[in-house]
């Protein structure tokens, strides 16, 4: 057997043995495993290589079966995917989880190559960035099903640490019918608010469970190195350099009131070009730091009005407060995770005269108001179909709603 393949599965059996099995995140039952190449995408630490084992030990149990392969070893980055690969079909295998593929150079080739040559077996890879699978070379957007695994719901949260399980509910249920869901909730916590702070906080990766606050934010400053040095240069060719301004952009925005960033003065705060900019934040949205939300009728490159919000709630307090010692602004935490638990699932806009609007399945426009507890309803009182979302509310009444139910979205 090929030393190399013998060594991958010496460490794949040894990395199984510490996957959890109690609890799967959302996207398990979603994917159609069944399908010949999948592509699972997603922000670093929010569980994809998690989820492929988990599939791996259900569905194989078996080295000889399917191999885990992770693109950043140095064995398989001088070997090359295309010889390990080809190998292992040949000397047994029906399928292979490739982790980190952006890590290999010209690595779409060489899937497009393997995925002819194997008619009859399975590949299953992993990346950070959609936009980065569907532009490499080779054609493999007619062969692949990619799936985006996002961040922790709040009724994940709920479930993974506290064995608090709950139903997800669309969007249109929890509008129509929220006074019962919440009060469902409550039946099932009374710290309902406390816990929805704490996700907040610190709880929005799966990686929550296994360390306190402080480390928590430690692994949270590490992705962000990880995205800036490593994921950023897979997708373009920067220079060097460049890291240096991109670490004063996320410190920028982890520290300014939304939505008042002003184009020239955060070009002239950061010292890059407008054109620069826009190629930074575009980098930073498709490597899953940011969300970038803007008007219905914006232009691709425009960002004016538009709401530039971390990925993750948790990044303010892990780089504002942690790093610098400033004020984590509350009103960026609450707009950041209704982003985040609705992006992917429904078209969000920036509202013109409520925060944000969101096209409903059925195509009706729906307009969000979000705030604290004494939150006014005069933003939206001439819209048709406006809605207040509260913090430190447990349950609401008519069109003023808990800001945590979007958290059971998924």
């Amino acid at each position: 057997m090929d030393l190399i393949i013998n060594e991958l599965m010496a460490i794949q059996s040894k990395i199984v043995k510490y996957v959890p099995r109690r609890y799967k995140r959302y996207l398990f039952d979603r994917i159609e495993w069944n399908q010949r190449m999948l592509a699972i995408t997603g922000g670093r630490g929010t569980g994809k290589t998690t989820l492929v084992l988990q599939y791996f030990l259900e569905e194989y149990n078996d080295v000889k079966k399917c191999l885990y392969i992770s693109a950043d070893n140095p064995l398989v980055m001088k070997k090359g995917l295309y010889e390990i690969i080809s190998e292992y079909f040949k000397l047994f295998g029906e399928c292979v989880i490739i982790d980190e593929i952006h890590k290999q150079k010209d690595w779409s080739n060489d899937m497009k190559v393997l995925y002819d040559a194997f008619p009859n077996k399975k590949f299953i890879i992993l990346g950070s960035s959609k936009l980065g699978i569907l532009n490499q070379k080779g054609d493999l957007s007619r062969r692949v099903m990619i799936y985006n695994l996002k961040s922790l719901s709040f009724r994940e949260y709920l479930n993974l640490k506290y064995n608090i399980e709950s139903d997800p509910f669309s969007l249109e249920e929890i509008l129509s019918d929220h006074i019962r869901i919440s009060s469902e909730i409550l039946g099932k916590t009374e710290r309902v608010i406390g816990l929805f702070h704490e996700f907040l906080n610190c709880g929005m990766y799966p990686f929550t469970l296994e360390c306190n606050e402080e480390k928590y934010y430690i692994q949270l400053n590490n992705i962000i190195d990880k995205i800036i040095y490593e994921d950023v240069p897979t997708i373009k060719n920067i220079k060097s350099s460049s890291s240096i301004h991109l670490k004063k952009l996320i410190a920028f925005i982890s520290m300014s009131k939304i939505p008042t960033l002003n184009v020239s003065s955060l070009c002239n705060e950061i010292g890059i070009s407008k054109e620069t900019l826009y190629v930074f934040l575009d980098l930073l949205e498709r490597a899953d730091l940011l969300n970038i939300i803007k008007p219905q009728k914006s232009t691709v490159r425009s960002i004016k009005n538009s709401k530039i919000l971390f990925y993750s709630a948790n990044m303010y307090y892990a780089i504002a407060n942690e790093m610098w010692q400033h004020e984590v602004l509350k009103g960026n935490i609450r707009e950041s995770f209704f982003v985040s638990q609705i992006k992917g699932l429904y078209p969000i806009f920036v509202s013109k005269e409520a925060d944000f609007l969101i096209q409903s399945k059925n195509l009706k426009s729906l307009e969000f108001e979000i705030g604290g507890k004494s939150k006014s309803k005069k933003q939206i009182k001439n819209i048709k179909n406006g809605y207040i979302l509260r913090d430190d509310i447990e349950i609401g009444v008519g069109n003023i709603i808990p800001l945590y139910l979007p958290g059971f979205l998924y």
